[in-house]
């Protein structure tokens, strides 16, 4: 687990996540020259993103899923707030032996990836 990254989404704060990936990645335009090569112009080289994994609870698991339907969400790591795109990273999946623990209805490893506008 990444200690230390406490995230906010749409300013709900979330457990710390079982584990956490970030890169910055660049925004590039991407034309086509009139021989017909593909050329690249890098507009930008801060666009923050990360990937993520949690074992959470269905409830979190429904917030989840709602939040990756929306066009963009806010996140706040470590105070920093950047709005993006939520999707899910690969299949949910019911962590073994967890049925019905604590009144849920068990616990679910959910993986996220976000990239930010």
């Amino acid at each position: 687990m990444e200690l230390g990254k406490f995230i906010k989404i749409n300013n709900e704060q979330v457990p710390n996540p079982e584990s956490f990936d970030e890169t910055l990645n660049p925004s590039e335009n991407i034309y086509e020259s009139e021989a017909g090569t593909q050329l690249a112009n890098i507009v930008r080289l801060d666009r923050y993103s990360f990937s993520a994994s949690w074992n959470c609870s269905s409830r979190l698991k429904a917030k989840f899923i709602a939040w990756c339907k929306l066009a963009s969400v806010d996140v706040t790591i470590n105070g920093v707030t950047t709005s993006g795109r939520m999707r899910l990273g690969g299949s949910i999946s019911l962590v073994e032996n967890s049925a019905n623990v604590g009144g849920t209805e068990g616990l679910w490893t959910v993986p996220i990836t976000f990239e930010g506008e």
